[in-house]
């Protein structure tokens, strides 16, 4: 599997294993295909360690003496806590900074500052929608608290390409309502309260955690002030065009649009029962 990016997989009863042979790679064109790849057995491994995406990705162990290589100070950004890309050619793949949101939300680990620096300089706007879909969807099945890999997504530069995320920051609710701030920040609880509901079916929990995240959505556009109140009537309804302008970004998966457009249109009704 892989055979262009030289990638081999093992499957066993105990599990799986991914083998990525040396290599050195082009870059040809934009999006996360445009490299030309060869595969040179002779490469060091410290070389082939310097094309990895983070220094905590960067490091080997000889599985013969237990020995740990660390070219690039990976040890290090661990216990720290960082997330550190090994060098430029971090740049030439877009996907990059979507992998930064996941894995940094799923081991909790902060980006560096010059991390964050060249992630908003990229330009991600030609990335294929189903690998934008796998990393929002590794942040959201393994996470315990996926609201620090979105709030790393806000950091990145990422939300300028989901406007419909972008225009919950800063939308403000009511402080009766919502003590915790504006929009924004309220979904942010919402994730990290659905990924404790999460049941281990995939299907389910997709459309769980796509749903508390578009739930709001359109608040922005029905949000204002009325007797000294802030108010957003029909909000439910309106986030229904929002909810699939942004999943229509990440693929065509109809079964679970039609799930999260259930979630967004019914969200209130719960309160309304109770």
């Amino acid at each position: 599997m892989g055979r262009a990016f030289g990638v081999l997989k093992f499957f066993a009863a105990a599990g799986e294993a991914d083998f990525s042979l040396p290599r050195r790679e082009s870059l040809t064109g934009s999006g996360h295909r445009g490299f030309t790849v060869d595969l040179d057995p002779s490469i060091s491994p410290a070389e082939a360690c310097a094309r990895r995406d983070f220094t905590v990705n960067a490091m080997l162990m000889d599985l013969l003496s237990g020995e740990i290589s660390d070219f690039f100070g990976g040890r290090e950004d661990l216990e720290a806590g960082l997330l550190r890309h090994v060098g430029p050619a971090f740049g030439e793949d877009p996907l990059r900074v979507y992998r930064m949101m996941q894995l940094g939300g799923r081991l909790e680990l902060r980006p560096h500052d010059s991390t964050l620096e060249l992630a908003r300089s990229m330009d991600l706007g030609d990335l294929a929608p189903e690998r934008i879909f796998a990393e929002f969807a590794k942040l959201f099945l393994l996470a315990e608290r996926p609201s620090l890999g979105m709030e790393i997504a806000r950091r990145a530069g990422l939300l300028e390409y989901h406007p419909e995320l972008a225009a919950l920051v800063g939308c403000p609710q009511d402080p009766e309502w919502h003590p915790e701030g504006d929009v924004w920040t309220h979904t942010l609880m919402v994730l990290d309260a659905a990924a404790s509901l999460r049941c281990g079916e995939r299907q389910a929990d997709l459309a769980l955690m796509f749903g508390a995240l578009c739930h709001d959505l359109g608040k922005p556009a029905t949000t204002f002030e009325k007797s000294g109140r802030i108010v957003s009537p029909g909000h439910a309804e309106a986030g229904l065009a929002p909810t699939r302008d942004f999943m229509a970004r990440l693929g065509n998966d109809r079964q679970l649009l039609d799930q999260v457009l259930d979630f967004v249109r019914y969200h209130l009704r719960p309160a309304e029962f109770y």
